[in-house]
């Protein structure tokens, strides 16, 4: 069997569909699977012997899948969902487990690691790295080996290491329909000869966009990025290596390309009206529900945009210390020109609209003089390595210190057009409104048909600062030359600090300015509808003094594993035509801290979440190694779940609450199967992975001090079923080798609800996917790599994502996923 390090001529490993069975028996014609080295314990053994459920994908697999991007990944693993919720800032769920909002103060559920540096922010660009060698998805909870303790699983990025031996590099360009244009080149220099190396890459990526706005004409799903790496290496001693890494990378794109579905006509907001328009927020868009089957949208595009930037620096020793290997990892990021705003509702409705920039451009206006967004990380870990008892025991431990600041983050609850809106009086007599106002005759204003102005408008700007310690040790000792038995444990200390400033609209000054009555809660005494139409709201927000409060907490916790795994000896599995076979068990615990979120005007504090996790697998090789097939069953107990919910506040139906508590109790269950087979010049690559979520228990506290039992409600964000299949040939000719190639994907349906009816409509899941892929590969030489591509052969409808709020909006907002889409690739490597 051959051997490989990963990205140097890896075959994938993570395609799938559920594979059909195969007689086991040897054959001459089958080709040979080569050996995958990994690291997902923290050293380089191979995939065969590492008894922990991982997906591999190396620089050669990615390029044969067309993949350019993070996101594209979850089409090849299984049990990994990647998809955006209200923004394009995309969720990363594994085994059902993972983060749904995009928010500074709730800690990943899936860790992301780049060349071994902990990520902690989900929004980064950083994992989009430019010149990636591998990439390996762990399923299950980390934190014995890894900086940062995951209750999900985790994801290891890779880039190339320079080379020291010879000056080199590759171009590829990249040019599709709907306006793609991408280049992407990389050079190696070798600075001293086999002693230091460095290595440059950049990418640059435009697309103009699949989905048309009828708003403005402009196109959504549009991509403007661009990045760009350093990498150093040099070994100062035979025993001394240091490394060291750059990164940076921007993104100004638009937000994200929603349609809007009505589930519930009668929900509050649904209801409203605004300004200037005739008519009311479902009315509107159910008149735009068919605009996806068009690929377009109606969106304000204004109010509609994703930028930041990213950049990441860290420093990496590598001391071979005699009987220990030590590796120190210091690294420092910052996120910077953050402007994410989002056209929540949908719709060309001006009702929700959310993000930093809204935020900040209401407290200008206003007078106030924000701080800029900004995130900074620091983070160190010290790993040591080494065997002991004639390398009997494989001994890892070391430590972990992590702190990060975000300064000025900005939050804005501004509904409407500037914060004003319409209430029907209708809504109020409703026996649902749940609002009375004394000494205003609704019965008279709906005879009259007259229209309650309300001006809904708050902004709060937070100070956060999270820090991270731990310590972890784990050791592998062979009990015999086939039983390996893994002790770790890992223990952790979170602090969590929150200030926040809440800036409340001041209804008083806004009711002398309007010449309006206010009544109580923003809302004011009816006028003909004529007058509400001209109420100027493009003039400022009038806003009070700031309220400022603060909190801190900490959390510690002890997070152990134990793994038995037994490599079976040849003579037992000749019989049975295998090669190799490994099997395995581990019970492990994952831990993600808990947090200061923000519920309404107050801090809402919540509690760690903790996975307890149970796990058969195994992994073997057949038919003289050209079949590899990799499975596992799980278990685990889910407790202290942090969700974020949505419910409506003491301020009646307009006062719409977004806030992450925890959610009590769930079971996790399902199995996932990879496989490779190798036919002479047939490569079939399948996967399949199951996902069993549901809850024990779901009681959630609402503002009105009421319960509400969301224990029936459905995993958020998480496909029951996931599968792929790739099938491709290497055909040799006189001309160059020619390798065709079809993809196919599948990933069953999920539910997107936020509030606690959300699960009462039909609306609030959105249906499967399956995706058929075709790519054609021509490489006349060595050096030279032409390739076309089409996505989504059969150009089908679907959605990626989105949130529905049945209670409060009544509508589900969800993005299109890319239409059919084709391209023509060229890479070109010289040395």
């Amino acid at each position: 069997m051959n051997r490989v390090m990963l990205g140097s001529g890896l075959l994938p490993l993570c395609f799938g569909s559920i594979v059909t069975v195969l007689p086991i028996f040897s054959a001459p014609a089958y080709a040979q699977l080569e050996e995958v080295v990994v690291t997902a314990r923290r050293r380089e053994e191979s995939l065969q012997d590492t008894p922990i459920s991982v997906s591999a994908i190396g620089a050669s697999a990615l390029e044969d899948a067309g993949i350019t991007s993070l996101a594209d990944v979850k089409n090849i693993v299984p049990n990994l969902q990647i998809a955006p919720t209200a923004t394009k800032s995309q969720a990363i769920f594994v085994r059902g487990i993972g983060q749904r909002a995009s928010t500074p103060e709730l800690d990943p559920g899936v860790g992301q690691y780049l060349n071994g540096i902990f990520i902690a922010r989900q929004d980064s660009q950083l994992l989009d790295a430019v010149d990636v060698e591998n990439i390996q998805v762990l399923r299950g909870p980390q934190g014995t080996l890894f900086g940062k303790n995951n209750t999900g699983g985790a994801m290891l990025v890779s880039t190339v290491a320079p080379d020291f031996s010879r000056p080199s590099g590759s171009a590829t360009v990249t040019a599709g329909s709907h306006g793609r244009q991408d280049i992407k080149a990389s050079v190696n220099l070798p600075l001293i000869e086999n002693q230091m190396g460095l290595r440059l890459s950049g990418t640059v990526r435009r697309l103009d966009g699949y989905v048309k706005n009828i708003v403005d004409g402009t196109r959504f799903g549009d991509e403007d990025r661009q990045a760009v790496s350093a990498r150093l290496l040099w070994d100062l001693t035979e025993n001394l290596q240091l490394d060291v890494f750059s990164f940076w990378s921007s993104q100004d794109e638009k937000g994200q390309a929603n349609n809007c579905e009505v589930i519930n006509a009668q929900a509050a907001a649904a209801t409203f009206f605004v300004p200037q328009q005739p008519d009311n927020y479902a009315q509107r868009c159910q008149q735009q529900e068919g605009l996806a089957e068009q690929r377009k949208v109606a969106i304000n595009t204004e109010a509609s945009f994703y930028r930041q930037q990213s950049q990441l620096h860290a420093i990496k020793l590598n001391w071979h210390m005699g009987p220990l290997d030590l590796e120190s990892i210091t690294a420092y990021s910052r996120q910077y020109g953050l402007g994410k705003q989002e056209d929540v509702d949908g719709s060309d409705f001006s009702l929700v609209h959310n993000g930093e920039r809204l935020a900040l451009k209401a407290l200008t206006a206003s007078g106030v003089d924000p701080d800029q967004e900004t995130h900074y990380q620091l983070s160190q870990e010290l790993k040591f390595n080494g065997r002991f008892f004639e390398d009997k025991l494989d001994l890892t431990f070391g430590a972990f210190y992590s702190a990060e600041r975000i300064d000025g983050f900005p939050y804005p609850q501004i509904i409407g057009a500037n914060g004003v809106l319409g209430i029907p009086p209708e809504f109020l007599l409703s026996s649902t409104a749940g609002v009375a106002l004394p000494g205003v005759d609704l019965l008279s204003a709906a005879a009259n048909n007259l229209v309650l102005p309300l001006l809904s408008a708050s902004v709060n700007l937070s100070y956060i600062e999270n820090e991270t310690r731990a310590l972890f040790v784990q050791g592998s000792y062979d009990l015999t030359s086939h039983l390996q038995l893994t002790l770790g444990v890992r223990y952790t200390e979170d602090d969590k600090q929150r200030e926040i400033a809440l800036y409340n609209a001041d209804f008083n000054a806004f009711g002398l300015r309007e010449g309006l009555i206010h009544a109580q809660g923003g809302i004011y005494n009816p006028v003909p509808r004529a007058y509400f139409d001209n109420i100027d709201f493009a003039q400022p927000i009038p806003f009070l003094a700031p309220v400022s409060t603060s909190s801190e907490l900490s959390f510690d916790q002890v997070s152990p594993a134990l793994t038995v795994s037994y490599i079976w000896e040849e003579a037992d599995i000749a019989a049975i035509g295998l090669n190799s076979l490994m099997t395995y068990v581990t019970v492990s615990e994952g831990y993600k801290s808990g947090g200061i979120g923000l519920r309404g005007r107050r801090l809402n504090e919540f509690e760690p979440e903790v996975v307890e996790n149970s796990e058969v697998g195994f992994k073997l090789d057949a038919l003289d190694s050209s079949l590899r097939l990799n499975g596992a069953i799980y278990h685990m107990s889910y407790d202290q779940i942090q969700v974020q919910q949505a419910e409506t506040g003491p301020g009646g139906p307009t006062d719409v609450i977004l806030f992450l508590d925890n959610a009590g109790s769930a079971v996790v269950q399902g199995a996932e199967l990879e496989a490779t087979w190798l036919y002479e010049g047939l490569q079939v690559n399948a996967n399949a992975g199951y996902t069993d979520a549901y809850y024990r228990d779901y009681t959630v506290f609402l503002a009105d001090g009421s319960s509400f039992d969301r224990s029936a409600e459905p995993f958020a964000v998480v496909p029951k079923n996931t599968r792929s299949l790739a099938v491709q040939y290497h055909w040799q000719t006189r001309f160059g080798a020619f390798i065709p190639r079809l993809h196919y994907s599948y990933r069953s349906e999920i539910f997107v609800g936020l509030d606690a009816k959300a699960n009462l409509y039909d609306g609030a899941t959105l249906g499967g996917q399956e995706l058929y892929n075709a790519r054609l590969t021509w490489l006349p030489d060595e050096k030279l790599r032409v390739a076309m591509y089409v996505n989504n052969l059969k150009d089908s409808l679907f959605f990626g994502g989105g949130v529905a709020l049945g209670d409060n909006l009544g509508t589900t907002t969800k993005a299109q996923l890319p239409p059919r889409h084709y391209g023509l690739e060229i890479s070109y490597q010289w040395d």
